[in-house]
């Protein structure tokens, strides 16, 4: 079997599709079985890989296929529904999506992830307590030492969801347009997200 991945499309990516939508606990949609890998079908494998303890690259290989349910849905069994929350981050659409059970809360475009030499991290992150309504960067200051980085919710390190101009590039983190920022971050509060970043 090749390896599937985003943009392909045919009756393999169907069944990775359906696989999925019965293969445990999701806080993303189930996917239509339309046979195209878009980015939520890369959202899903990649928290499908990431409960699953293997290599969180959103491609179904030979290891993350052997892992996926082989023989399909039984007459009456059904997906389990969507629980919890998470936020897609779409760097090939340069969109935000937030999911809460499965149900879009938020949608947000355009985003700006990092620029080369500074790529944004890809992977599933749970996000941590550190979410910061007035924040600036110590290690990329602005210029006039005016804030820069406003509305902060860390997911890796450094890295965050953050207010910024969504037309330019930045050191790694996700760049999110006002009032599009405070209301992503008045969502999130203080409750339990992973961060699903993909490029």
């Amino acid at each position: 079997m090749h390896p599937s991945r985003y943009n392909d499309s045919g009756p393999v990516v169907q069944q990775i599709q359906v696989a999925l939508n019965f293969a445990g606990p999701t806080r993303l949609p189930r996917l239509p079985a339309d046979g195209t890998f878009g980015p939520l079908t890369v959202g899903r494998v990649m928290e499908f890989q990431f409960r699953n303890g293997l290599k969180v690259d959103g491609v179904v290989g030979p290891i993350t296929n052997a892992k996926l349910p082989q023989d399909g849905p039984g007459d009456n069994q059904q997906a389990e529904p969507p629980s919890g929350r998470s936020i897609l981050v779409n760097l090939f659409d340069r969109q935000l999506t937030a999911y809460e059970n499965g149900n879009v809360a938020l949608r947000i475009s355009p985003i700006a992830g990092g620029r080369p030499g500074f790529l944004s991290s890809t992977g599933v992150f749970p996000m941590t307590s550190r979410r910061l309504r007035q924040h600036s960067s110590s290690e990329f200051p602005s210029s006039g030492g005016k804030r820069n980085m406003d509305f902060s919710l860390f997911y890796h390190g450094g890295e965050a969801i953050h207010q910024g101009d969504p037309n330019t590039p930045s050191h790694g983190c996700i760049h999110v347009a006002p009032p599009f920022a405070e209301q992503l971050f008045d969502w999130a509060g203080r409750t339990d997200i992973w961060v699903i970043v993909m490029r």
